[in-house]
């Protein structure tokens, strides 16, 4: 085969250029609003008020529809939780959560769409506006119904539905003084007043001061439209779901550790959606095993998120079954450093830039990427620097990091704990551990690894007990969701950062609504974070290899999506 090739507009991503897109004064939207279907395929496209779902964007070569079949996907992480508000919920929840809900807005998808794309669509609601800096208002789609399934049976959707949702996922509201544990996402309703519902088909939503991430996070899975039902049988949504979305999930027909099987509905709201009657999760933990089921044909999908995927073993793939298809792209989500940066030794300011300077970054994107990925800055997306003046800004100095830790008293090296989770997260994730620590060791550090069990990986990282810890670092559609974990009190701020100066900064650009002058806030913010004070680093910006089989036509991964959507999806003959 030929080389993998990474599909992408450029090699700094399009998130500035998706949200430049939108940039529409309500005079302008509401002119075009009286325009008819022109018009409304123009406010679709710039996210202020949409007109009814497109038809969806099919490939060329993908054939008819038709309708049926069952797709296998892989899943190496077991599903635990169907309640997304609680802490700790992994990349599979959200998948699972994103089959049986909808929100109330979507990210367009289709194999015409890049992977980091961020181009919002309708779902629930049908049209929305601004009418100022701190409103947003959602005219609801008529005629939607939950599945008929228990204890919601079917019923209707309603704006009470969304206003009864956000306040459970925001702590606020009716849920205000409940003593509920902390939600895990309120941060995307940052500000929030009220959500208001002047009849069952609208929902005004108010914020105390502008809040310019809203419409992104309105799209995400993390913040579905949820049943009460559910929460007044059982007190949390943890054991049961049951929603809007294309796909439920068949309970009789699954086996925690196995396999989940999710049904279509057949009362889905994006009439004729979708053309599969099933999606079934095989749970598969082992790398080698899960892509050995691929090449024998058992998985249709191996999904780029979580499953360790690299460019040699995409390589590999592709080289044993020619006619797998294969979509790399660069993954907007880095793989982060955090420091604890409240306790000696890395409190010193000094000590955490001889980390910066130790590590090699080129080193990490050649060995895992096949020098495909790019230099990252924690705190941003791929386009907020270019890879030049990230280059310029994070160099490798090995003399220097031994100096810095000489000046700050360790002239014979200083003691440092990367913890890790064993090998939960696979094998590609050892071999990214094991590179840090030995550049760590040449920069004048005496590294080593401390591999313990997933919980207590995950117990201390919130616990502040640790000295660094890496990871994939998952995000929400708008790069406000990675600058946030370094606000004072963040539920991810686990390096306990607390700069007054960069907290200004992160307030400024969620309230900042012209396009060019938030960016410039954002770059101040990541500089501050990655070079000025060092609270964090990105080693680098992996690439994201998603395999299918060929039979599974109309589909490509979507980053605002969450990874793999197969609603316009259908199989071959």
């Amino acid at each position: 085969m030929g080389e993998l090739t990474v599909q992408r507009t450029d090699r700094r991503g399009n998130y500035w250029i998706s949200v430049a897109s939108r940039r529409l004064s309500r005079r302008r939207a509401l002119a075009a609003g009286a325009g008819g279907a022109g018009a409304a395929a123009l406010l679709a496209a710039c996210g202020q008020r949409g007109g009814s779902v497109p038809s969806p964007r099919t490939a060329a070569s993908a054939g008819k529809p038709r309708a049926g079949g069952n797709v296998n996907v892989w899943q190496p992480v077991d599903w635990f939780d169907f309640d997304v508000t609680y802490l700790g919920k992994n990349t599979n929840n959200i998948e699972g959560v994103q089959h049986a809900y909808s929100q109330l807005l979507r990210f367009k998808f289709g194999p015409d769409v890049q992977y980091t794309d961020l181009n919002i669509e309708p779902a629930l609601a049908d049209k929305w506006e601004t009418p100022d800096d701190q409103t947003y208002t959602f005219h609801m789609r008529p005629g939607v119904k939950f599945a008929d399934l228990p204890p919601v049976n079917g019923r209707d959707l309603t704006s009470a539905d969304v206003k009864w949702s956000y306040e459970y996922e925001s702590r606020t509201g009716q849920f205000k003084d409940k003593k509920l544990a902390a939600a895990q996402n309120a941060w995307m309703f940052s500000g929030i007043q009220s959500v208001q519902t002047p009849d069952a088909q609208t929902v005004v939503v108010k914020f105390d001061q502008p809040y310019t991430p809203f419409l992104n996070y309105v799209t995400h899975p993390w913040n579905p439209i949820m049943a009460h039902e559910i929460y007044d049988q059982d007190g949390h949504f943890k054991d049961h779901i049951v929603g809007t979305g294309a796909w439920q999930l068949d309970a009789a027909a699954s086996q925690k550790g196995n396999r989940w099987v999710w049904k279509k509905n057949p009362t889905y709201w994006e009439q004729g959606y979708p053309y599969l009657d099933s999606v079934t999760w095989l749970v598969i933990k082992d790398d080698a095993a899960g892509r050995a089921a691929f090449q024998t044909r058992q998985l249709d999908i191996l999904p780029g998120a979580g499953t360790n995927m690299d460019i040699p073993t995409a390589d590999q793939i592709k080289r044993d079954r020619p006619d797998a298809m294969v979509d790399v792209n660069i993954n907007p989500a880095p793989i982060h450093l955090y420091i604890q940066t409240a306790k000696p030794p890395l409190n010193d300011l000094r000590v955490r830039q001889a980390i910066s300077l130790s590590i090699d970054r080129a080193e990490f994107i050649q060995t895992f990427t096949g020098g495909k990925g790019g230099y990252a800055m924690a705190g941003a997306f791929t386009d907020t620097y270019s890879q030049d003046e990230m280059k310029q800004m994070l160099k490798t100095d090995l003399a220097q990091s031994k100096q810095l830790l000489s000046a700050a008293g360790y002239p014979n090296g200083l003691e440092l704990e990367l913890l890790t989770p064993g090998n939960a997260y696979g094998d590609v994730y050892i071999q990214q551990g094991e590179l840090l620590l030995a550049q760590l060791r040449r920069g004048g550090f005496n590294a080593k690894i401390n591999a313990i069990d997933k919980a207590d990986y995950l117990a201390r990282k919130q616990k502040q007990t640790y000295q660094l810890v890496f990871t994939g670092k998952a995000l929400a559609p708008d790069v406000d969701s990675y600058l946030t974990v370094f606000e004072p009190g963040a539920v991810e701020n686990y390096g306990a950062v607390n700069d007054p100066t960069l907290t200004d900064l992160i307030h400024k650009q969620r309230e900042e609504k012209d396009t060019t002058k938030r960016r410039d806030l954002v770059r101040q913010a990541v500089k501050r974070i990655n070079v000025d004070q060092v609270w964090a680093l990105a080693l680098f910006n992996p690439v994201r290899v998603d395999i299918w089989q060929s039979r599974v036509q109309n589909y490509k991964a979507n980053f605002g999506r969450r990874d793999w959507p197969l609603e316009h999806a259908w199989l071959s003959g």
